[in-house]
């Protein structure tokens, strides 16, 4: 892909483009080090957004994610950073999703317009699995590719191994379901961490979805549940503002580069104080949060009621103590930036209730307050922030179906089924009085074990997965994938991803401060030939910046943003001349 790219720009004349390739998670951490934005690199990297339309514009392009997930180059637009809390935030988008949409329609037209990113493309989601791998379901996003088809009652999701009998794409059918077996599966990275909210890469948290879960969790459109909450309710919602803050907060020090000077985690900065000119800011810390929110200051109100009898691993019974402490565990971590851009402050109001508070009124808040995985406080409270990991001598402890096994760093992972999971103890019909699917649906997952080979490299995952050394694996090369498809001895699976790939430009490195140098390379991105040539279809052109999948809340009128976009989105070097020439004649 980027080679096209390349490519194109060359041949204008006014570019000599080079590529540089490393190591994934060595890539990773080069282009979340804040000094990368003075580099003037252009990088190239895939992202997963959810079903909230802010994950497409937000962590690309919001000026908190600098250095974050995945503002790579110090985009820092205050009247875009309005442009997106104006269609989230505010009781009026909250209750309104048409109005939500005509902002967000404002905000894909702006960026279209300054165009710091290019989203090049967005996926399908793509798994394969041999015929012994009955009743798989490909989730949208990249981390659920084996936790979500392992077992999801919400869409009455479970898969099961029979290696006596060859399955077929569709075969779902319970009555022929085959409890137990352990299933073979290859992973495309290695597992950087297994503590949840200091790690952001898709593959780790593939991991972590065996072991940890959520208070909430969401079917393939997008629709919300309870878990881990029995229930819950938004009890009040207000018009409070983040100035109505100022009573709570603390002052403090600013430092040479403009950033705040507290190791606390900031929940708001007053709208009115600037970090890059003010020695002193006001700032809303955690602690503070929880007492503004007591006091009645806050801008929604939920309550989650837990259920009762759900045990870790470790045998310790959940309580809202443990929502408490995982949330303060994720205070300044690579999670914080989502998490505190909503959640105002958690507190326990008795064992199993726990109230969790939004900023200000939020339309993703039903979604976005709960989604951290529940933690064990007594874990966590004797490990240091970040080590939750065998490496460091730390085994995870979760609530969920599988347990932590083994793991062996860049070689493999393996879980096995928990013998006390309270789904399976309880009765999913039992459990969840939104299940109304089928009587034969099981009690939790029937495979007893996963282990889960780390094995980078597409081609070599590809061959172990032709010779039978694993049962299941995800991104293969897209060239691979039409064999697999035509072959009667695996099955391809695939829907619409959320994931998307994207380039982003260095906004503060000339000549990239000029928008219409950003411009014409966007014109020099052949979207559709990329599709087409190098993922052979398995993709669709970014025409727009928001996928199928969030286009419900994300825009007003699909069609019409799509004819107002595209055009800015076309292939089109001619354009892309004319704007280097104006910027040429210039300088």
């Amino acid at each position: 892909m980027l080679e096209l790219i390349a490519e194109s720009m060359e041949q204008t004349d006014y570019f000599n483009a080079t590529i540089e390739t490393f190591e994934w998670n060595t890539y990773v951490g080069r282009v979340l080090d804040p000094e990368y934005q003075e580099n003037g690199y252009i990088p190239c990297i895939g992202l997963s957004g959810t079903f909230n339309p802010g994950s497409f514009c937000n962590a690309l392009h919001y000026s908190e994610n600098v250095g974050a997930c995945c503002n790579l180059n110090g985009i820092n637009d205050p009247e875009l950073d309005e442009m997106i809390d104006a269609a989230r935030y505010g009781p009026e988008v909250a209750a309104d999703n048409e109005l939500r949409g005509e902002r967000y329609d404002e905000v894909w037209n702006y960026l279209a317009e300054e165009r710091y990113s290019s989203i090049t493309h967005f996926g399908l989601e793509t798994a394969v699995t041999s015929t012994d791998i009955h009743g798989y379901s490909v989730y949208p996003f990249n981390e659920g590719v084996m936790s979500y088809a392992m077992y999801a009652p919400q869409d009455e999701q479970v898969m099961w191994i029979d290696r006596e009998n060859a399955a077929t794409e569709g075969d779902d059918d319970l009555a022929d379901l085959v409890e137990g077996g352990a299933l073979a599966g290859g992973l495309g990275a290695n597992i950087e961490s297994f503590d949840p909210p200091h790690s952001s890469d898709t593959t780790s948290t593939m991991a972590q979805n065996f072991i940890f879960e959520g208070l909430t969790t969401s079917d393939r459109q997008g629709n919300v549940y309870p878990w881990l909450a029995e229930s819950y309710e938004l009890l009040d919602a207000t018009e409070v503002s983040e100035s109505d803050y100022a009573d709570y907060m603390s002052t403090v020090g600013t430092t040479e580069e403009g950033a705040i000077d507290t190791d606390e985690q900031v929940i708001i900065q007053h709208p009115e104080d600037n970090p890059a000119e003010d020695d002193e800011v006001r700032v809303l810390l955690s602690g503070d949060a929880v007492e503004a929110a007591e006091d009645g200051t806050y801008g929604m109100h939920y309550r989650y009621d837990l259920r009762e009898g759900v045990q870790f691993h470790n045998g310790d019974e959940l309580t809202a103590s443990d929502v408490v402490a995982t949330y303060e565990y994720a205070e300044n971590s690579q999670l914080a930036p989502q998490t505190f851009d909503s959640v105002l402050a958690v507190v326990e109001e008795d064992e199993y209730t726990v109230d969790i508070y939004a900023q200000i009124a939020d339309a993703e808040a039903e979604r976005l307050l709960p989604s951290l995985l529940i933690l064990n406080e007594n874990q966590i409270a004797e490990v240091e922030k970040g080590s939750l990991d065998p490496r460091e001598g730390n085994e995870p402890v979760g609530t969920g179906p599988y347990e932590f096994s083994e793991f062996e760093d860049e070689q493999y992972f393996e879980v096995t089924k928990f013998d006390d999971y309270w789904v399976e103890n309880v009765g999913v019909s039992e459990a969840f009085d939104w299940f109304d699917g089928s009587s034969e649906f099981p009690d939790g997952p029937v495979i007893d074990s996963f282990e889960l080979e780390i094995v980078p490299d597409n081609s070599t995952r590809s061959a172990a997965l032709q010779e039978g050394e694993i049962d299941l694996t995800y991104g293969l090369n897209t060239g691979t994938l039409d064999d697999f498809d035509s072959s009667e001895d695996f099955i391809l699976y695939s829907t619409e991803a959320g994931g998307y790939t994207y380039i982003q430009y260095p906004v503060n490195v000339e000549p990239f401060d000029d928008r219409r140098v950003r411009q014409a390379i966007n014109h020099l991105v052949p979207r559709q030939q990329i599709v087409d040539n190098v993922l052979n279809g398995f993709a669709s052109p970014a025409w727009t910046d928001i996928p199928s999948l969030a286009r419900g809340s994300g825009t007003a009128d699909y069609e019409e943003l799509e004819d107002e976009v595209r055009p800015t989105n076309e292939f089109d070097p001619e354009r892309a001349v004319e704007l280097l020439e104006e910027v040429a004649a210039e300088n």
